[in-house]
């Protein structure tokens, strides 16, 4: 049983805390353990952006026509319902965006899949693993591309001393393919890394990558092909240096589509975590019908509220404003009544 004192007391302890006092102080309390702020009052709650909630106000206002302070407070309570419906489905999109990025996607296809198999028969992997995947793929890029640069600025600089081997076979490469497709020949020519080509070359050193190479033995090399090719040496040394130059270009051109998809993947996965983070301030405890439920609340309310506008300017314009045809009724029920 509660006494009379202790009665005194708790009406003296509630005169100490009435809450906040100032217009300031009562909308910061409005958005005390705001999380998502779908069902907050208020105009704008965080994440969204007050001069996107001013822009659509003004148009909504100006789009209705109001005139006098009912017409315009009328149309002011139909912008702010508008928003909140626009919150709602908003809060509908992040949900199910989260919930599709859960899903593992299948690795891009690779250029030289001309006929690549169905998705079913793709290994799954996470866009985190197709990130990795592709940041390796364009260091080997940017790597084969300085080698290639290299290797066609050997025909457009005086190069003296010693040479880098990667230059070297970027140059023999080229060379041996145009002899080895070249037309009339008996029989394949050696490769610019076997024995038998060095031996033509007269060079003791038969493993390349411990060969001193030189401008010269380059050129030597170029010549040997160029005749089992039966084509003039300046010739077939013009057409290695413009298959490198194309070779090149080519390469540029993968390393930048490579970092286009880097960056692209990049901002894929910054907004999914953001998404992931604004996530954890959705409503997961079963919430769907109340969220529902207020979505219609809110929709019934923008009808009223444009029904009465639409009589207002009605009876304004000199117009015979008849009775509504349908009654905008709303209906709450106390659960806890008996």
């Amino acid at each position: 049983m509660t006494t009379l004192a202790k009665v005194e007391a708790n009406r003296r302890n509630g005169e100490l805390s009435t809450g906040p006092r100032t217009v300031e102080g009562k909308v910061i309390v409005a958005r005390n353990a705001m999380k998502h702020g779908i069902f907050a009052a208020v105009p704008v709650v965080p994440g969204e952006c007050p001069e996107a909630w001013e822009a659509h106000r003004a148009g909504v206002v100006d789009s209705l026509g109001p005139v006098g302070l009912l017409e315009i407070n009328l149309a002011e309570r139909a912008a702010l319902l508008l928003w909140r419906l626009q919150r709602l489905a908003r809060y509908e999109a992040e949900t199910v965006a989260i919930a599709m990025e859960d899903l593992e996607v299948p690795p891009l296809p690779t250029p030289k899949d001309s006929f690549p198999p169905p998705v079913s028969t793709f290994p799954t992997m996470s866009r985190v693993e197709q990130l990795r995947d592709i940041r390796e793929d364009l260091r080997s890029a940017r790597k084969e591309l300085a080698e290639v640069m290299q290797a066609r600025n050997f025909f457009t600089s005086e190069t003296e001393g010693g040479i880098a081997f990667e230059v070297a076979e970027s140059v023999l490469d080229i060379a041996y393919e145009r002899a080895e497709s070249a037309e009339g020949r008996r029989s394949a020519p050696p490769a610019f890394n076997s024995k038998a080509f060095f031996r033509k070359l007269g060079h003791a050193e038969t493993d390349p990558q411990k060969v001193s190479w030189t401008p010269d033995l380059i050129q030597r090399g170029i010549a040997f092909y160029a005749a089992f090719a039966h084509e003039a040496h300046e010739y077939f040394r013009d057409a290695v240096a413009a298959a490198l130059a194309e070779r090149a270009d080519d390469v540029a051109r993968q390393v930048k589509r490579l970092e286009s998809e880097v960056v692209a993947l990049v901002r894929l996965l910054d907004g999914q975590t953001a998404r992931k983070q604004a996530a954890k301030l959705l409503p997961t405890d079963g919430r769907d019908e109340r969220i529902a439920k207020y979505e219609r609340h809110l929709h019934n309310l923008l009808t009223s509220t444009l029904h009465e506008l639409e009589r207002l300017q009605a009876r304004r314009s000199g117009q015979a404003v008849a009775p509504p045809a349908v009654a905008d009724v709303t209906v709450t029920v106390d659960a806890g009544a008996n």
